[in-house]
């Protein structure tokens, strides 16, 4: 996340330097770094804007992992429900569905009998 994070940091700076190069003079050098700078700058927003949102995942993928450890006993790590929490829940459905076919299935051997 951080290496994102320093890129777009890195291609805001690069965009606002093509912009002061293209205001230094009026030929069509000039013109082409203005250009560059504005579609450098506003991708940088816009990746800036979904880095925000991607961070916020990650955060919430902690409490996540903590809530499902704790509800359900298992032992996910942050990156699995971060990358695979869709995954996750297909598995669970699933178990759901068996549960519900085949009935009962840890009940207590010594009740048949």
């Amino acid at each position: 996340m951080i290496l994102i994070l320093v890129a777009i940091i890195s291609a805001a700076a690069l965009s606002l330097f093509m912009l002061k190069v293209g205001n230094d003079g009026c030929s069509l050098w000039h013109a082409i770094a203005i250009i560059f700078g504005l579609f450098g700058c506003i991708a940088a927003l816009m990746t800036s804007v979904a880095y925000a949102f991607t961070v916020w995942s990650w955060i919430a993928s902690e409490h996540k992992t903590a809530i499902i450890n704790r509800e359900y006993g298992t032992s996910y790590t942050r990156e699995e429900v971060f990358f695979a929490s869709d995954v996750i829940e297909t598995v669970r459905q699933l178990d759901r569905k068996r549960y519900e076919v085949n009935g009962n299935l840890m009940r207590d051997k010594t009740a048949n009998q």
